[in-house]
């Protein structure tokens, strides 16, 4: 049964994630990403994040069991620092939190989760 719900879990990430990559496709020029997962927590819930192919955008999408989901943040390179947007219809509270410690994350920082999806095995 447990592997059963896991594979749900996994189903209804991978077909959000599918979901904002295209959307992600069409205002970003062919935008792909889709390298990681890693697993982060911000605003208190649990976030997974990808980075993109050119090689400074992030994009957080709510895991499951997040009461923001669905939702996704994107950070995307403004010059010598990044731009964060958000969209979703997941709980507000719980994107509002998440959004106010992202909001707080440096240049470095967002290049820190770049390395680090990067670093992930892929599985």
């Amino acid at each position: 049964m447990t592997k059963r719900l896991f594979a749900a879990s996994s189903f209804i990430v991978t077909a959000l994630a599918l979901a904002v990559l295209v959307n992600l496709a069409d205002a970003a020029a062919q935008l792909k990403c889709e390298t990681g997962p890693v697993q982060r927590t911000f605003g208190s819930t649990p976030w997974l994040v990808y980075s993109c192919d050119d090689g400074y955008s992030v994009v957080v999408i709510s895991a499951p069991g997040n009461p923001a989901m669905p939702f996704y943040f994107m950070f995307s390179r403004d010059g010598a620092g990044y731009h964060l947007e958000g969209e979703g219809t997941g709980r507000r509270e719980s994107t509002a939190a998440a959004f106010e410690e992202l909001k707080r994350l440096s240049a470095s920082d967002v290049e820190a989760l770049v390395a680090q999806t990067r670093a992930k095995p892929r599985q």
